[in-house]
């Protein structure tokens, strides 16, 4: 209940998730601790039908951007977002480094399918 109440809030609040095809929420369990690379247990992910690719926070609703297309809206002024970085782990392997996100882009590219 607790997702399906986040997920209709995500729709009514954020514009890039109003043009999603599909939103879905992905955790830590899912993923696998080891490439998590976020300091949140779970993060919805969505792609637009321009292939824009947002990871948002289902606690605050705020969206952060994954890809290029995605910069490229929030260079438009057509989503508000926060950097990722705000929600990405660093790399405990590679100090200074932030943990890679590929795991979750090959996530969320499924959705724009």
């Amino acid at each position: 209940m607790k997702k399906i109440i986040g997920l209709a809030l995500a729709l009514g609040c954020c514009s890039s998730a109003l043009a999603a095809s599909e939103v879905i929420t992905v955790s830590r369990f899912e993923i696998g601790k080891d490439k998590w690379p976020f300091n949140r247990e779970e993060v919805m992910l969505t792609c637009t039908k321009d292939h824009a690719l947002f990871a948002i926070n289902p606690s605050t609703l705020m969206q952060y951007p994954l890809n290029e297309k995605a910069e490229q809206k929030v260079a438009a002024g057509q989503a508000q977002v926060q950097s990722i970085a705000v929600i990405q782990n660093d790399d405990p392997q590679r100090p200074g480094e932030k943990a890679s996100l590929q795991p979750i882009l090959d996530r969320a590219e499924k959705l724009c399918n």
